[in-house]
């Protein structure tokens, strides 16, 4: 088993009215500049205790600007992502391809979303290949921008290649570490147009990030017909890096 993969099984229905009539339930918010993020739930819960219940309605998130989200699709059988309001509900079918929804129509048992109001671009290093890499670099973004406890971000070009894995679970699956390895449908995609949408934390380690990571990444492809929990990457030159304007 690679770090990447290790490092990701860590992290990765309330009715529609009831999210609406209630949006402070179980939800925290992190007010940034440039942007405010919510989320709900965790990865421990879901993965070690077994709660893949949905506890949130995406379909709640439909129409807002600037929206960036990432999370699991409830009882484990896919993943959403959510990049500038637009969704991919992703699922293994039977005979092990991907299918991509552009919709909001589904739940999540744990969710981490932001709105930003606008970004602001800057080269990522040609330095910056590998996940690693990435993960070190992030940390040092965070430290020239110390008031942002938690925050979004994007990596938008061309990438070399990605590895990224969409959870395919039945509903039998007992809780604990174990049934989530197996339940881990691996994919790649090589010389790609996608945008990785992340969220940085230091202080959300299986809650919204891995236990053992400060980064929670997923893909969507430039034609969404690809997305998923980012395991490893080798960016290319020219690559930009989006963070919050404020």
């Amino acid at each position: 088993m690679t770090r990447r993969k290790f490092l990701a099984l860590g992290g990765c229905t309330i009715c529609a009215g009831l999210a609406a009539s209630r949006p402070s339930f179980a939800q925290s918010a992190i007010e940034g500049r440039g942007y405010r993020l919510w989320h709900i739930g965790g990865m421990r819960e879901t993965i070690m205790g077994g709660q893949r219940a949905a506890r949130l309605d995406l379909r709640t998130l439909a129409g807002r600007p600037g929206l960036l989200g990432l999370g699991p699709l409830e009882g484990l059988t896919g993943e959403a992502t959510i990049v500038d309001s637009r969704p991919s509900l992703v699922r293994v079918q039977p005979d092990g391809t991907l299918r991509v929804e552009e919709s909001f129509a589904a739940g999540a048992p744990f969710f981490v979303w932001a709105e930003v109001s606008a970004w602001q671009a800057r080269p990522l290093p040609d330095s910056v290949q590998t996940y690693t890499d990435l993960e070190s670099f992030m940390d040092t973004v965070t430290d020239e921008a110390a008031s942002r406890p938690a925050f979004p971000f994007k990596i938008v070009g061309r990438v070399a290649s990605v590895g990224f894995h969409v959870v395919d679970a039945p509903p039998d699956l007992p809780p604990g570490m174990d049934g989530h390895t197996k339940i881990q449908r691996h994919f790649e995609r090589s010389a790609v147009e996608t945008i990785l949408a992340g969220f940085w934390s230091r202080d959300h380690r299986g809650v919204f990030t891995p236990a053992a990571s400060n980064l929670h990444i997923h893909l969507q492809t430039a034609d969404n017909t690809a997305s998923g929990h980012v395991e490893s990457m080798r960016l290319s030159q020219g690559m930009q890096l989006l963070l919050p304007q404020g």
